[in-house]
């Protein structure tokens, strides 16, 4: 749990458009419910083959993602990125038909044995880290080399370049996103009595909200809170910013039996804590946040029905109610300023930018070849504006 008070300067997290002049968040307080994982979502892998792969496969959806590949991998050019934008990234590395596009890595990857092996990781910003390591663990596979290529948000990326870990004059802007948007549950409140309509409905009881971990995503998780509070502050919806703040982010959970949420194997005493099961506490959680990654645990809390809306960002809550529908998750989007199709984000809507930059240090020349490559085509190529804009994001 997190009892730490934190306050986050806006300026340092990411770029902002002109309207969007807030210098600090408000404090919280509170104690976030954390997401529990009690089974999965079925994310779909970044190659559909459309019979099964001529190679041996273990992956199952539940008991075996990485269990049984063990050891030290590495390859030689390894990219290290926020994994916000990882469906148009996967465009770019792959190849995609809509625009035309081979793909970077049958233009200089694996395929042939001449050619760079490439690996990249889509997660939190974790790049100073990984930089130091030089290793990032996922379950029993420890991917082992120093990134070569490294993406980030601006304060990151300038700590990276104050640390020297990353060469200031390759630093340019890839992408900015459009805005924050409210993502719903269908099935609780677009069509029932308790339709959620705006950012103040976040405020009332029974509206459960999910947010990235405040600790461990907190640029993510100031973005989004301070978008709740700067929407209602700079916009006419009828509620005081400080109170809607307040009631979620100074939530404290000491009506909560949380000794139920020990053990996650029981499941209708874990799904009580979110207002669920034989015997629900209340309506649940008010706030419940992150594990780890919040682009897969803001979704996982909406269809497991552990939270009702989370704020994220337009091109993420795009992929994810389009991706989900197809498993029987309904998701609706709520946009903070123009429609679903042309968001035109309001005052207080924070709008982020994502930079790239060359990490310092001696590579072989196929990998510098390769990674200038990779860099020219997410700072010049047009293919790559169409792919932005095709999932929702802008140069």
């Amino acid at each position: 749990m997190y009892n730490t008070i934190k306050t986050i300067v806006l300026g340092s997290i990411f770029l902002l458009s002109s309207f969007n002049s807030y210098a600090v968040f408000p404090e919280y307080n509170g104690t976030p419910v954390i997401v529990q994982h009690l089974g999965k979502l079925d994310w779909p892998p970044d190659v559909i083959h459309s019979e099964p792969p001529p190679h041996p496969s273990l992956t199952q959806l539940v008991s075996n993602d990485v269990n049984d590949l063990h050891g030290d991998l590495s390859c030689e050019l390894i990219i290290s990125t926020p994994g916000n934008y990882h469906m148009a990234l996967k465009d770019a590395i792959y190849g995609t038909t809509e625009p035309s596009h081979v793909g970077l890595i049958e233009q200089t990857g694996t395929p042939s044995q001449f050619k760079v092996s490439i690996c990249w990781s889509t997660s939190p910003p974790i790049s100073i880290e990984q930089i130091m390591a030089e290793k990032l663990q996922f379950k029993n596979i420890s991917m082992i080399g120093r990134p070569s290529l490294v993406m980030a948000p601006g304060s990151v990326m300038n700590t990276l370049i104050a640390n020297g870990q990353a060469d200031g004059a390759t630093k340019q802007a890839i992408f900015s996103n459009r805005g924050n948007v409210m993502l719903v549950r269908h099935d609780k409140f677009i069509d029932g009595p308790e339709q959620i309509t705006n950012i103040c409905d976040l405020g009332r009881p029974e509206v459960r909200v999910v947010t990235p971990n405040p600790d461990l995503e907190p640029g993510s998780f100031g973005n989004f809170s301070g978008t709740i509070y700067n929407v209602a502050a700079q916009n006419n919806f009828g509620c005081d910013a400080q109170e809607l703040y307040d009631s979620i982010f100074q939530w404290n959970p000491t009506l909560l039996d949380l000794t139920k949420y020990d053990n996650p194997y029981n499941i209708d005493d874990v799904k009580s804590v979110f207002g669920r099961g034989p015997t629900p506490q209340g309506t649940g959680a008010k706030w419940v946040a992150s594990s780890r990654i919040m682009h897969r645990d803001i979704p996982y809390a909406l269809c497991h029905d552990q939270a009702d809306v989370g704020i994220i960002f337009y091109h993420q809550a795009r992929y994810i109610k389009e991706t989900m529908a197809a498993t029987g998750c309904n998701l609706d989007i709520i946009p903070l300023g123009g429609t679903i199709d042309d968001p035109q984000p309001l005052p207080g809507n924070k709008v982020g930018t994502i930079f790239i930059a060359k990490v310092m240090g001696s590579y072989a020349k196929k990998v510098n070849d390769t990674r200038d490559d990779i860099y020219d085509f997410l700072t010049t190529s047009p293919v790559w504006e169409q792919i932005l804009l095709k999932h929702g994001m802008v140069r």
